[in-house]
């Protein structure tokens, strides 16, 4: 049985470097858990919930990751041209997703660094099909 979010069940804590809100029950990261606002993650993290209870899958880190991929592939843009670069880099070990760093990123990509930033070793696991396009995006050449 799923659990409904309210903001007053968020609860402060650090989590690598950085005071978020988390849910003392909900030990996946999802939409919602953990976030910044604990009135705008109840309302995601109860849009998850019911997605969920309607037998919509939630995709696995991986697949979430193959798909900021492509929309750095497929945006046009400055933001996407960065993060096709940074997430060419953390895939080969020459940058690391934080937290902290999210301030300093534009709106458009804020999200997905936002959720890369917890998922260091399955950045690893993308095609390197999408890896050679995504350093293509970076480097300005039209795949």
């Amino acid at each position: 049985m799923q659990r409904f979010a309210n903001p007053s069940d968020y609860v402060l804590q650090d989590r690598e470097g950085k005071q978020v809100y988390l849910l003392p029950w909900e030990r996946r990261m999802c939409p919602g858990n953990p976030t910044d606002e604990p009135q705008q993650g109840a309302l995601r993290y109860n849009k998850y919930i019911l997605s969920c209870m309607h037998g919509l899958e939630p995709k696995s880190p991986v697949e979430r990751i193959v798909e900021i991929a492509h929309w750095c592939l497929h945006v046009s843009g400055e933001p996407a041209r960065a993060l096709a670069d940074d997430l060419s880099a953390a895939y080969l070990n020459r940058y690391r997703f934080l937290l902290e760093d999210l301030p300093k990123h534009d709106e458009a990509s804020r999200a997905h660094r936002g959720f890369l930033a917890f998922w260091t070793e399955e950045i690893k696991k993308l095609p390197s099909a999408t890896v050679m396009a995504l350093r293509a995006r970076a480097a300005g050449i039209k795949p």
